[in-house]
C-alpha cells in the first residue's frame, strides 16, 4: 500500500506519493487518526470520507460484519480491504493508496532552527520531483540564510515539530507554539526558533521569538501543572479535517508516543457452516440491494466468485429474497448466519463450540482442525490439545481513542473517536490465514481452584486495581469478569508463547493468542495460540507440529520450569499492585511474561506467575497433577 497525501505541494501539483505502509498496519497500528512517521515527514492518515473504496476488495464474514453494524449501525454493509489495484501490480505507481495529511502542522529547519507551520504556503515548501521514489518526498525551509546558496531540490528535510497536545475527548492539535512563548499576549510578527539543549537538570527544549525576544522551556508545559499554562482544547480532529466544540484542558504530548493511538477493532475466526439464500444476499447486500431487476441476478452470479453459492438457487428465489430485504429495510438487526450470534462475547461463544468439537464435516479451505494427544503428565490440566491446520482470521477496524488505552473487547468506550465526519457504509479490515494450537484446560479442575483463588490476596489486589482503572476513566467496571480464571489462562498463554517462540521459528510478535473464558452462566477454560500471514497461503505448519504430544511436552515443562524463576527477582515475584497503582499484574515484567502488543490482546495486563508455579507458598498455584 503505498499512502497518498492529500494537500498540494506549493507549485500547486496535486496529490503526490510520499510514503509506504503493509495494509495491516492501517488496522493494527497506523489507521485512520494515527500518526505515521515516513522517512522525511510525519503524516496522519485521513478518515473514511476521503478514501477511495472504488478498488478496495470486500471481504466476505457475515458474523463479524453483523458484529460491526451493532457497534456503528446498520448502515455499514461492507467490509473492506485496503485500496489497492491488482490490475498495475506492475506499475507501482499507478496502486491505489489512503490519503494523508502532514501532521503535525508546524516543523523547524535543521539549519537556522526556524519554527513555523506550514500554512500560508511560502515559508516552506515541498519538495517532491520524484514520483517513483516517495521516500524522497521532503518539506523544506525555503527562506533558510544559512541554505541560500542551496537549491530546494538539495536543500535538508524539515523535521516535524514533536510536541503536540491532547484532550481527554481525543481531539489532537498542534503544540500552541505562539501563545505559549508570548503568555497570551499579542506580537507584532512572531518568529520562532527552537533549540535543543541538555543539562544535569534535564532536557532544555526552549521556544524564542526572534521578533520579541521572549523565550519559554517547553517543559513548563509538562505534567498536570502545565494545563494550567495551555489554552482550552479547541476540539480539532485534524484526520477529519474539522473541529468542534471541546473547550477542556490539554496535555502536553510527544509525537510518536505509544498513548496518541490505539486502535478499537472487532474480529471472528472463520467457521464453517452452511449459508441459505438469505445469509448469502445478506452478506453480499452492497452489491446485490443495487440491483433494478431480477434480470441481472443471474448474471451476477454466474461471475462473482463470492456469489458461487447461490448458483444451485434459481434466479427467482434470489430476487424474491432481495426484494424481501428491500421491504424491511435492508437485512436488519437480525444476527447473519443462521441465528450465530454477533456481540464480541457471542463471537468468542460460536469459536469455543467449533474448536471444543471439532469434526471433520465442518472443513473448509479456511478452517480444518484436529484433535491431538495430551501431553503425559499433564491429564490434570488440559482435556484436550486441538491442532488447528488452517485458520482465517479477519479484524476490523471501528474507531480508535487517545491517552487512554479503552477496556478490553470494549469497542464502543465513552472518548471513542469516529472514522468519518458521516456515519460510515463501510470499515477497512484485514483477513489473514495461518495456523493454531487450542487448549481446553479440565474445567471441573479450573472451577475447583478457581473457588478458592479468588479470595487469595494477590487476585484481590489486582481486581482493586482494576476497579481504581476503571474509576479514574470512567470505564464500566465488569463486577462478574472472572479475574482469577482470566489469570490462570493468559499467564499459561504467555508463557508457551516465549517458549514457542525458541521452537517454531517464529517470533514471539508474530504468535497472537486468544482467551476463552466465557461467563457467569457459561464459563470457558480454553487458549489458542496461532500465527498467521497475509498472503493466501498463510504459514507452513511449525506452529502446528508443537502440538504433538511429546513436542508439547517438552515446550510445557521448559516454560513452567522458566516460569519458576525472573532476572528481576525478588521484585518481581513479590510485587503486588496497592493503591493508588494501576498495575493490573502482579509477579510479571518484560524479563519473564510481558509480550509485544501484537501478541497479547490486553496489553499485558492481567499476569501472575504465582498463579502456575509455587513462588509465594501461600497455596494459590493450580494443582498441576
Amino acid at each position: 500500500m503505498r499512502p497518498t497525501s492529500v494537500p498540494a505541494s506549493g507549485n500547486g501539483v496535486g496529490p503526490t506519493r510520499v510514503g509506504q505502509a503493509r495494509p495491516s498496519h492501517l488496522v493494527y497500528s497506523a489507521g485512520v487518526g494515527a500518526t505515521v512517521d515516513l522517512p522525511s515527514m510525519s503524516v496522519v492518515v485521513r478518515g473514511l470520507d476521503a478514501w477511495d473504496p472504488e478498488r478496495a476488495a470486500a471481504i466476505t464474514e457475515p458474523r463479524l460484519l453483523e458484529s460491526v453494524r451493532r457497534l456503528l449501525g446498520q448502515q455499514v454493509r461492507v467490509l473492506r480491504a485496503v485500496p489497492s489495484d491488482p490490475s498495475a501490480l506492475d506499475d507501482p505507481w499507478a496502486r491505489a493508496g489512503v490519503p494523508v495529511t502532514p501532521f503535525p502542522r508546524w516543523v523547524r529547519c535543521p539549519r537556522c532552527f526556524r519554527l513555523g507551520p506550514l500554512d500560508p504556503p511560502g515559508q516552506f515548501e515541498l519538495v517532491h520531483r520524484w514520483g517513483r521514489r516517495p521516500d524522497l518526498a521532503k518539506w523544506v525551509h525555503a527562506g533558510c540564510q544559512k541554505q541560500a546558496r542551496v537549491r530546494n531540490v538539495n536543500r535538508r528535510a524539515c523535521v516535524p515539530a514533536r510536541f503536540l497536545v491532547t484532550c481527554e475527548d481525543g481531539h489532537l492539535d498542534d503544540f500552541p507554539y505562539v501563545e505559549f512563548v508570548h503568555r497570551g499576549l499579542p506580537c507584532a510578527g512572531p518568529k520562532l526558533t527552537m533549540s535543543d539543549s541538555s543539562s544535569t537538570l534535564g532536557p532544555r527544549v526552549l521556544v524564542r521569538c526572534a521578533e520579541c525576544g521572549k523565550q519559554r522551556n517547553i517543559s513548563e508545559a509538562a505534567g498536570r501543572k502545565g494545563a494550567e499554562v495551555l489554552p482550552l482544547c479547541r476540539g480539532r480532529h485534524p484526520h477529519l479535517q474539522h473541529f468542534e466544540q471541546c473547550g477542556k484542558p490539554l496535555h502536553l504530548m510527544v509525537l510518536g508516543a505509544s498513548n496518541l493511538w490505539f486502535a478499537l477493532t472487532a474480529s471472528a475466526l472463520h467457521l464453517p457452516q452452511s449459508l441459505g439464500v438469505a445469509d448469502i444476499v445478506a452478506a453480499n447486500w452492497e452489491l446485490l440491494g443495487e440491483l433494478p431487476n431480477a434480470a441481472l441476478v443471474q448474471m451476477l452470479v454466474d461471475r462473482l466468485e463470492e456469489l458461487r453459492g447461490l448458483r444451485q438457487v434459481p434466479a427467482e428465489e434470489i430476487w424474491a429474497c432481495i426484494e424481501d430485504f428491500r421491504a424491511k429495510g435492508g437485512p436488519g438487526a437480525a444476527a447473519v448466519g443462521g441465528g450465530t450470534g454477533s456481540t464480541a462475547e457471542e463471537l468468542l461463544a460460536d469459536e469455543w463450540q467449533m474448536l471444543a468439537r471439532p469434526t471433520t464435516d465442518k472443513h473448509d479451505d479456511d478452517f480444518r482442525a484436529e484433535v491431538a494427544g495430551v501431553p503425559e503428565g499433564y491429564e490434570g490440566l488440559f482435556d484436550q490439545v486441538v491442532r488447528v491446520t488452517r485458520l482465517r482470521e479477519v479484524r476490523a477496524l471501528v474507531g480508535f481513542t487517545r491517552n487512554a488505552l479503552p477496556e478490553t473487547g470494549d469497542a464502543a468506550p465513552v472518548h471513542r473517536v469516529p472514522l468519518s465526519l458521516s456515519a460510515p457504509t463501510w470499515v477497512p479490515a484485514v483477513e489473514q490465514r495461518g495456523e493454531g494450537i487450542f487448549l481446553q484446560l479440565r474445567e471441573d479442575k479450573v472451577a475447583q481452584w478457581e473457588a478458592t483463588a479468588k479470595d487469595n490476596p494477590r487476585v484481590k489486589a489486582v481486581r482493586d486495581a482494576y476497579v481504581r482503572w476503571c474509576l479514574n476513566r470512567g470505564a464500566a467496571f465488569r463486577a462478574n469478569f472472572p479475574l482469577a480464571r482470566y489469570l490462570l489462562l493468559h499467564t499459561l498463554s504467555h508463557l508457551l508463547i516465549r517458549q514457542i517462540a525458541l521452537e517454531c521459528g517464529y517470533s514471539s510478535a508474530s504468535v497472537r493468542e486468544r482467551i476463552y473464558v466465557g461467563n457467569h452462566n457459561r464459563p470457558h477454560a480454553g487458549v489458542l495460540l496461532s500465527t498467521a500471514a497475509s498472503d493466501s497461503e498463510g504459514t507452513l505448519g511449525g506452529l502446528v507440529a508443537l502440538g504433538q504430544p511429546a513436542l508439547l511436552k517438552r515446550l510445557l515443562d521448559q516454560a513452567l520450569e522458566d516460569g519458576r524463576r525472573c532476572s528481576s527477582d525478588p521484585l518481581c515475584a513479590e510485587h503486588v499492585p496497592m493503591a493508588p497503582s494501576e498495575e493490573q499484574h502482579a509477579a510479571a515484567c518484560h524479563a519473564c511474561l510481558f509480550a509485544s502488543e501484537t501478541t497479547c490482546e490486553v496489553n499485558n495486563r492481567w499476569l501472575d506467575r504465582a498463579v502456575l508455579v509455587d513462588i509465594t507458598k501461600d497455596g494459590l498455584a493450580f494443582p498441576l497433577m
